[in-house]
């Protein structure tokens, strides 16, 4: 028994003549006759009675095989439609793990697009340090990460994702919101609000502010640069900080200007070297770089 001895048995049912279910499955007459015949060589019983000049006649039990074909064949229309779904990845499940500056500024634009395109995927989104979100991807426990750089990982490929240059954060109404660029000498003995010690970028701008020979009052350091936002917001001090975070919070009235020199501030995007990246975590990583590249117009980030 095949599946094309069953469509041409189904079509026969549904239309009710041999002549009606060739026309349907495109093939003749004579081959309909005989997928028919082999059908019924298999099942080891009549499904039709054959009378010259007169309609096929159904059996009785022809009626109730036909019932389990056509349970059988509505499975078959689900796995098409699964198929077709996975295909147009309108369907699936993406796991994503990403650090807070991303996560919290960045992502949830890109998530609106994504789900504007693909609203049958269900996403997972977890926020943690770089270095959590390293040893889960290095875990095989998501499909994309979104981190800091770090050596290389076994299993995991890490490609550049995008560079921020720092911007200084400076509380609403703050003298130094006049200008256009701040640079170390300005800060000179500002209250100042520092990225934790565990942070890289934290060392280089240091090294910055000691290579100018300027002291600032260095009165809070705290992990998350959303939570330096907020506690300028408050008039507490001043920060630099990556650009994409510090822009989420512009509206609320905290003044960004360029700062000079250079801090960058990279990312990195990781996904699994031992299983093939899906097609819906491709979509998204599509969906991700078409917002990344919409930044790039600030001048501010770069791709290198």
């Amino acid at each position: 028994m095949n599946l094309r001895q069953l469509e041409a048995f189904r079509a026969v049912m549904l239309s009710g003549s041999v002549t009606q279910a060739a026309s349907a499955l495109h093939i003749s007459q004579p081959a309909v006759s005989k997928l028919l015949a082999d059908l019924e060589h298999h099942v080891g019983f009549k499904l039709f009675v054959r009378s010259k000049g007169v309609a096929l006649t159904v059996t009785p039990e022809a009626d109730i095989f036909f019932h389990e074909v056509e349970r059988s064949f509505a499975g078959i229309a689900v796995l098409k439609r699964a198929a077709e779904d996975i295909r147009n990845t309108s369907t699936g499940t993406l796991r994503i793990a990403a650090l807070p500056a991303l996560a919290v500024s960045f992502l949830p634009a890109v998530i609106t697009t994504f789900r504007s395109r693909h609203p049958g995927v269900s996403i997972q989104l977890q926020t943690r340090s770089s270095s959590t979100v390293r040893q889960w991807m290095a875990n095989q426990q998501f499909d994309i990460g979104l981190a800091t750089p770090a050596r290389e990982l076994p299993g995991i490929t890490m490609v550049p994702f995008v560079k921020c240059y720092g911007a200084c954060v400076l509380p609403p109404g703050h003298r130094l919101a006049s200008k256009d660029i701040i640079s170390p000498a300005d800060l000179r003995g500002e209250r100042f609000i520092s990225l934790a010690l565990e942070d890289r970028t934290r060392h280089r701008i240091d090294r910055i502010f000691e290579d100018a020979g300027v002291e600032r009052d260095l009165i809070i350091e705290t992990q998350y640069a959303m939570t330096i936002c907020a506690l300028v917001l408050q008039g507490l001090g001043c920060s630099i900080l990556n650009p994409i975070t510090a822009a989420d919070y512009t509206d609320r009235g905290l003044a960004v200007r360029p700062f000079k020199p250079d801090v960058a501030f990279d990312y990195m995007l990781f996904t699994s070297q031992l299983r093939p990246v899906s097609q819906v975590a491709q979509a998204f990583i599509a969906t991700l770089e078409q917002h990344r590249d919409a930044f790039l117009k600030t001048g501010r980030v770069t791709l290198d």
